[in-house]
């Protein structure tokens, strides 16, 4: 089901876009007028960005998060891009069990191929 990005999905994304990149502001206007509908456990996101302008964006990853869950494994968010749009929120832990918890957005450590 479609809904609205909850507060803390907000404030992650905040966060990830904290970063400059090429595409950075057409991807902050996408997530801002989108949808997006759970499809995992972990809490990954596929996007409706509806008619958003498109991203001038050279990767499909143009930022990623990383933080260490209670366990202490390290957990990745990555923000997907294709064709100009953002259409994934993927979170995955490092040894492939279920997130426990999910960040402050203030713990991510954040990485860019740029």
């Amino acid at each position: 089901k479609w809904r609205q990005i909850t507060e803390n999905e907000r404030k992650i994304l905040a966060r990830l876009l904290s970063s400059d990149f090429p595409g950075r502001d057409a991807i902050q206007e996408q997530v801002d007028n989108s949808v997006v509908r759970q499809i995992d456990a972990n809490g990954n996101l596929e996007w409706d960005v509806g008619t958003s302008p498109l991203a001038n964006s050279n990767f499909r990853i143009p930022v990623e998060g990383e933080f260490e869950d209670v366990d202490g494994v390290t957990i990745h968010i990555l923000l997907h891009v294709v064709n100009g749009l953002v259409t994934e929120l993927e979170v995955y832990k490092e040894d492939g069990s279920l997130v426990e918890c999910l960040p402050k957005p203030e713990s991510l450590r954040l990485f860019s191929p740029t």
